[in-house]
């Protein structure tokens, strides 16, 4: 369902297949997609599966969209106007100014700001916060700037975290409760002990409803 709306809204995208038992990756090529495969994998790695798919992009911008995220028509221009080399574009708060978990994997970037920071950071195994960690070292090292679409300019498949949990060793909350504990331990690294409050992070921190 998603990627459709993908392929109509960008020049070029690329579909990561990392051991996929319902071999999505034929489909997506059927559909028009570039497929990158990775077999013999038991189980998922979001960080990994990214860098693998970043190693494959030729042109000077990346943009990372998560299998359960709709882009409505008329982003890849938004995104155009919001890109430069200083900055990252992420999705939009809500009203109330809060963040919509599903849509904390969208991104987009300079592919060499990308590489600056060594893509996403592969020893956060699991499920969770690899998006946030990428954002904070993209601030914190490479000093880049956040816009943020429209709000209407993405929408998401809701599904339950069973789901997420399908392909992954472990339970969704033990592998975010160690990778958050990695997360606030880089922040502390660089100065920063509460990343929603300080101005230096306050603007790219996943804030909960």
């Amino acid at each position: 369902m998603t990627l459709p709306l993908m392929l109509e809204e960008f020049d070029h995208v690329i579909v990561v297949d990392w051991s996929c038992p319902e071999d999505s990756g034929t489909w997506a090529a059927k559909e028009g997609a570039q497929v990158v495969y990775r077999k013999g994998e038991k189980y998922f790695s979001a960080s990994k599966a990214r860098n693998l798919g970043a190693r494959s992009v030729e042109s000077r911008s990346i943009c990372f969209v998560d299998a359960d995220c709709l882009v409505m028509t008329g982003i890849k221009a938004e995104i155009e106007r919001l890109l430069n080399l200083s900055t990252m574009v992420i999705a939009a708060r809500t009203a109330d100014d809060a963040d919509i978990s599903t849509l904390g994997g969208f991104i987009a970037l300079d592919i060499g700001q990308f590489w600056g920071v060594k893509g996403y950071n592969e020893s956060l195994e699991g499920y969770g916060l690899e998006d946030c960690y990428l954002r904070a070292q993209l601030r914190l090292e490479r000093g880049l700037g956040a816009k943020r679409v429209s709000p209407g300019a993405l929408g998401s498949i809701r599904h339950s975290n069973s789901l997420r949990d399908k392909f992954h060793k472990e339970p969704g909350h033990i592998s975010g409760n160690r990778n958050h504990a990695t997360l606030m331990a880089y922040l502390k690294s660089k100065g920063i002990n509460d990343w929603t409050s300080d101005p230096q992070t306050s603007d790219i921190a996943y804030r909960s409803p």
